[in-house]
């Protein structure tokens, strides 16, 4: 088996975690991701309801940033938004921050990402409601990603914008231009509020100043990047949101970097591929090899775990998703603007066996000899051994050699 973010861990974190301070957050993330589906996690036995086959099933640390048990979360979380997405293009924004302003996210993450969001979207919300660029209340989902192909910190927010929107009168209102928003105008107004919001916050105590810094150092480089170029896109528009909500989910469950783009440890160091940066379209997915030094693998891949409870997707305007969201009222309006039938309400929850057949491993819950659904029982907790003498009480029960 090929190096992975649970084999490096198991054999490092221990000694890594003597070496280098991590908070809280950082360690129990880490301490999951190396025990997931061991016998420290605890689990239970699936058995053959005719004695035929026993298994030992240990349970999933189910943290967001395991690559290892996330698949079914991801798909769910898709299928979800999906399902809500308005049947009408996207627009697909990026607002990226400062990397001066990286040491203020490593000791604010809860309140700077807070910032962030609210900023990005009353930037977007307040424009896109001015009747000269739309004059409507358009759906929003944000995800805030952290990392960059090769771990380092890139803290920027991908927001999904739905092209028109519903005005004061509930009817749909298309946009007047194929262009969203004038990039400068966005920019602007984005390093406006986020800058002021920023700065209210430091009034109020609510920021923690980096120990390599002061307040009033702190205040003159807000001040200067208000006066600088911010890394504002608006990508082509998208004529369904469902491609760049399928982007998100990728990165949203299953942490910064798959198993898949990890190659070796050589030599104290970790090979992994990633997307190198061209200019020239027809490379721009080109990979790439690179290597870190395992601590500074390790570092970097801890240092993209969120605060506990965190949010990391938000919806705003008509996706805000509470009682004055108005969207069911959006998809009956776009449906009458279009001649569509109006969505299901509701959507099921996708169990786990229809799952496992959409990924063709339908047997994976069955008996491999006659076919009938596995029972769970016997369940152990975590740190303790599978309680093998289940399996011989079921086999001298059922006759089984």
């Amino acid at each position: 088996m090929g190096l992975t973010i649970q084999s490096l861990l198991q054999q490092h974190l221990d000694r890594f975690s003597q070496q280098h301070p991590l908070s809280s957050d950082m360690l129990g993330a880490a301490v999951r991701m190396r025990d997931c589906q061991t016998a420290a996690m605890g689990g239970h036995i699936n058995s053959c309801p005719d004695g035929h086959f026993h298994q030992i099933a240990y349970n999933s640390c189910r943290h967001r940033c395991c690559p290892q048990c996330n698949c079914l979360a991801r798909v769910r979380w898709l299928e979800g938004w999906k399902h809500r997405l308005l049947s009408c293009p996207h627009y697909h924004t990026i607002f990226t921050t400062s990397h001066d302003l990286l040491p203020l996210w490593r000791y604010n993450k809860d309140v700077f990402a807070d910032t962030l969001f609210a900023a990005a979207s009353q930037t977007l919300i307040e424009l896109l409601r001015d009747p000269k660029y739309l004059g409507a209340t358009v759906g929003l989902l944000t995800a805030l990603h952290t990392w960059s192909q090769t771990l380092a910190e890139h803290v920027h927010l991908h927001v999904l914008v739905s092209a028109g929107g519903l005005d004061d009168w509930g009817c749909w209102k298309e946009p007047k231009k194929s262009c969203l928003l004038p990039r400068k105008v966005l920019m602007i107004k984005f390093r406006g509020k986020f800058r002021a919001m920023l700065l209210e916050k430091l009034d109020r105590g609510e920021l923690v100043v980096p120990p390599d810094t002061s307040e009033a150092r702190l205040r003159g480089l807000l001040n200067k990047l208000g006066r600088t170029v911010w890394n504002v896109k608006i990508l082509d528009r998208y004529d369904h949101g469902e491609g760049v909500a399928t982007y998100l989910a990728n990165y949203l469950k299953g942490g910064p970097i798959g198993n898949r783009r990890l190659l070796c440890e050589r030599e104290g160091r970790v090979y992994f591929r990633y997307r190198a940066p061209t200019q020239s379209g027809s490379d721009r997915n080109r990979q790439s090899v690179t290597s870190l030094a395992v601590d500074d693998f390790i570092a970097r891949l801890l240092e993209h775990v969120p605060p506990r409870r965190f949010q990391a997707v938000r919806g705003y305007g008509l996706y805000c998703g509470n009682q004055h969201s108005r969207l069911d009222e959006a998809h009956e309006a776009l449906g009458k603007a279009l001649g569509l039938e109006r969505p299901e309400t509701e959507v099921a929850i996708l169990s786990v066996e229809k799952f496992l057949e959409s990924i063709g491993r339908e047997d994976a819950g069955k008996c491999p000899t006659c076919g009938a659904e596995l029972v769970s029982h016997g369940h152990f907790e975590p740190g303790r051994p599978p309680p093998l003498r289940v399996i011989r009480l079921l086999e001298q029960k059922r006759g089984v050699a």
